[in-house]
């Protein structure tokens, strides 16, 4: 595949050990789900999805600066001497918006809790909201390979790290997986009971099957988790969360899939317990909810979507090289609208669908234009450049008047990004966006882990003031001063 970009119209912590502080100096002022088989050894689920935010912060701004900051995981990585113990590299946004100033944060770090040790995987998955309503986002992250039993296995954790006008300082356990389980290969954030606390939802994974479990706010202390729905056989592939009905209250979005089950479905936390609000045979590996066509009810992309084989019809007949399935909402029902597909075989959609390619992938809503509706960004990494397998690419798609996306495709070969499509690059396996430098529109992060294998690498490209792009900049682990990094832009959020 070969594009041409298009332009759119307007529209310190103590302890332990200190955290690193990277300033590179040689870079330029100027830049989330589920991807299976990366080919870098992670065994990651990446979902790409907004935030939940507090009334009046800035969306994932952990220093309480004004400018959104973006939380990186790096499972994969090495941490105080220990393989795959993992880490989280933040990005601190700025007036010349990312890649001037960064800190890593890892289980050897002071008042971070727990112990780095070889397959923790911490930073498996990460959630910016603000869970303690001071005005400064938070970040929860995961690690589902912490041995917190004691038998030897490897039951998973997840953890709330604090933000304050010195970033995130000390945090705490605020979940523990139980034997047999693997918590924390994904996480979502919402207030599904209507008392104000933020709580969360984080994805197990057992031999038998996976599951869903709520962690209720408010996340002050150690507490345990109850069952939202399981999945014999299977896993959740991705969640995110909306207030899908208007009731106020936040609701569950989870696609899933197993040997004889599958589908995805909005659910709602009842006085009686949860309860299925809508539900399709269709399943996916990422989703994000936005309202894409601007009538002020909440949607829901299921980013490479596949039918249930014994299932009579499906959202999208045509999948070759990955679909998108867009539920559009209607009044006074949970997603009760229209249903439209995307592929790269739809007109006024940059690429060629080839088999190989996993289109929606990788699902980021963004502002293009700062006018509303909302927009995506989609990304595939398995789309071939020209004869280049798995180089990767990603779409910026906004819904038209019939409520089917368009829009361009970029890849390492388009005008305005940097660097050279090579195979298993994986360009646009995670994607992410906000307004890092304040210029009205939001910016895009572009996760290649598979660049330079295996430290990979993000690409940052900034708006520039008028809905169009300024060239992009490439965002390595070198660059960024940054050691013992694998799998670098596998997790994104922000």
């Amino acid at each position: 595949m070969s594009t041409t970009p298009q332009r759119r119209g307007p529209r310190p912590l103590g302890g332990r050990r200190a955290l690193t502080v990277a300033r590179p100096s040689a870079l330029p002022a100027a830049v989330l789900v589920t991807v299976a088989g990366l080919g870098l050894g992670l065994g990651l689920g990446m979902v790409v999805a907004p935030p939940a935010t507090a009334a009046g912060s800035v969306r994932g701004d952990f220093d309480g600066d004004g400018y959104a900051d973006l939380a990186v995981g790096v499972p994969a990585g090495t941490a105080d001497g220990h393989a795959r113990a993992g880490f989280v590299h933040v990005l601190w946004g700025s007036a010349d918006g990312l890649g001037g100033r960064s800190t890593r944060i890892d289980q050897a770090s002071g008042g971070i809790p727990g112990t780095a040790e070889a397959g923790d995987q911490f930073g498996y998955a990460v959630r910016a909201a603000d869970f303690d309503a001071d005005g400064y986002a938070d970040l929860v992250v995961t690690a589902p390979g912490e041995q917190v039993g004691g038998t030897g296995g490897h039951e998973g954790a997840a953890y709330v790290l604090w933000g304050s006008a010195r970033g995130l300082r000390a945090g705490l356990t605020v979940a523990k997986g139980e034997p047999g389980q693997r918590l924390g290969r994904l996480v979502t954030a919402g207030d599904y009971d209507g008392d104000g606390d933020r709580d969360l939802v984080l994805a197990v994974s057992g031999e038998e099957g996976g599951a869903t479990v709520l962690r209720p706010g408010p996340l002050s202390a150690a507490a345990p988790t109850t069952l939202v729905e399981g999945y014999d056989f299977g896993d959740a592939r991705a969640l995110t969360s909306a207030d899908f009905d208007g009731d106020g209250r936040d609701d569950l979005a989870v696609t899933y899939k197993g040997l004889e089950i599958s589908g995805t479905r909005v659910r709602s936390l009842a006085p009686g317990g949860w309860t299925t609000r809508w539900q399709a045979a269709d399943f996916g590996s990422a989703l994000a909810a936005g309202d894409f066509d601007g009538d002020g009810r909440t949607d829901l992309a299921i980013g490479e979507v596949l039918p249930d084989p014994e299932a009579e019809d499906a959202s999208c007949a045509d999948r070759l090289g990955g679909a998108l399935a867009t539920v559009y909402g209607a009044a006074d029902s949970t997603l009760g609208g229209q249903v439209t597909c995307t592929t790269q075989s739809s007109p006024g959609v940059g690429g060629t669908a080839e088999a190989e390619d996993n289109f929606g992938a990788a699902l980021a809503v963004v502002d293009l234009d700062g006018s509303g509706p909302d927009s995506l960004l989609v990304g595939a990494s398995h789309e071939a450049v020209g004869s280049v397998a798995r180089a990767g690419a990603y779409w910026e798609l906004e819904a038209g008047g019939d409520r089917v996306f368009t829009g361009p495709a970029f890849t390492q070969s388009s005008a305005g990004v940097p660097g050279t499509a090579e195979e298993g690059d994986l360009f646009g396996a995670a994607v992410a966006a906000a307004d890092f430098d304040r210029a009205s529109y939001d910016d895009h992060v572009i996760g290649a882990p598979g660049e330079n294998a295996p430290s990979g690498a993000l690409w940052y490209r900034p708006s520039a003031g008028d809905a169009s792009r300024l060239p992009a900049v490439s965002l390595t682990p070198a660059k960024l001063g940054l050691t013992g990094a694998s799998g670098y832009g596998a997790v994104l959020d922000g």
